[in-house]
């Protein structure tokens, strides 16, 4: 059982540890950039991404306080704050969702009202996203539902107190998600009502814009899947440990592997959906892969000819 754990808890650090680097490679992008490419949308990827690498990262130490010495347990304030900073970072992420989601309904269905795609009114919106999900998740704190969980080394909320879970659950994941659908289900029939009736008459760079949006947003479902797809194993553990009275050993474990095999997924997707993204992300690995080819073609060329001279005066 001990080596099983250690095992799970080994392979749940490495698989996170990409995550980070995935989620930092882009967040450093962003910031070199962040002149060039100063778009709306860059700045909610950008979003989405610091809170995948807080998220991870807290993943990180939390597995290592697991596979050490329990060191996040020797405080219990601060063992349960960064259980508030984990779960914080994971609503963050579906909340982000909602505010691609909004930016895709004023580009899409409200276009015409310039005020609602400034640029400066969406970094409010993430400034209150952030607040507000620090807001909601406060109450757990004061009503001790983070405790020290009996099976790990570090606190967290633990499936065994239904009332909590249903909490975490309804305002982490089924709020956002329910937004999240309802508005992208009304930009989906606006562009088919759109591009069938001729009443509406949309200029032909506003119908292209629609085409690009609808491809992202199909995109974005794939993500808004995974993220949906993520909740089951909590949901089946939660059953689990209510029904039979205490948690699964490896409760966490699983459910944090799996988290991060999707959290890598995450951030792969979102640098293929975004094209300004990609392109200096592959940009930077080309350069790198031409600088060092030509660096190396160089000292070829310096080396040959040397020895060439040197082959054709001894002859003489």
């Amino acid at each position: 059982m001990v080596m099983i754990g250690t095992i799970l808890g080994i392979t749940n650090w490495c698989i996170n540890f990409i995550a980070i680097l995935i989620f930092l490679s882009i967040n450093i992008t962003c910031i070199k950039y962040r002149r060039e490419l100063r778009d709306i949308s860059l700045i909610l990827t950008y979003n989405t991404c610091l809170a995948g690498l807080l998220a991870c990262v807290s993943v990180c130490i939390m597995t290592s306080s697991n596979l050490s010495n329990g060191f996040l347990t020797f405080n219990l304030d601060f063992c349960c704050i960064w259980g508030l900073l984990y779960d914080i970072c994971q609503c963050s992420i579906y909340h982000s969702y909602y505010l691609q989601a909004f930016y895709r309904l004023c580009r899409v269905v409200f276009y015409k009202k310039k005020s609602l795609l400034s640029y400066s009114l969406f970094i409010m919106l993430i400034i209150g996203q952030w607040s507000l999900t620090i807001f909601i998740l406060l109450p757990p704190i004061f009503l001790k539902w983070y405790v020290h969980l009996p099976t790990d080394e570090y606190c967290l909320v633990p499936y065994t107190d239904l009332l909590a879970e249903s909490y975490h659950i309804t305002t982490i994941y089924m709020i956002p998600l329910v937004c999240i659908t309802t508005v992208y289900v009304w930009i989906t029939m606006f562009i088919r009502r759109s591009s069938r009736t001729r009443t509406v008459i949309l200029a032909a760079n506003q119908q292209q814009r629609n085409l690009r949006d609808l491809t992202v947003i199909k995109r974005i479902i794939i993500l808004i899947s995974i993220l949906v797809a993520l909740r089951f194993p909590t949901i089946i553990f939660m059953i689990y440990a209510v029904t039979v009275g205490h948690l699964y050993p490896f409760t966490f474990a699983i459910v944090g592997l799996i988290t991060a095999v999707c959290m890598i997924f995450i951030g792969l997707m979102m640098i293929h959906i975004t094209p300004q993204l990609r392109t200096k992300l592959v940009g930077r690995l080309i350069y790198r892969d031409n600088r060092v080819h030509t660096q190396q073609t160089l000292q070829q060329r310096l080396t040959v000819p040397s020895g060439s001279t040197a082959g054709h005066n001894a002859t003489v």
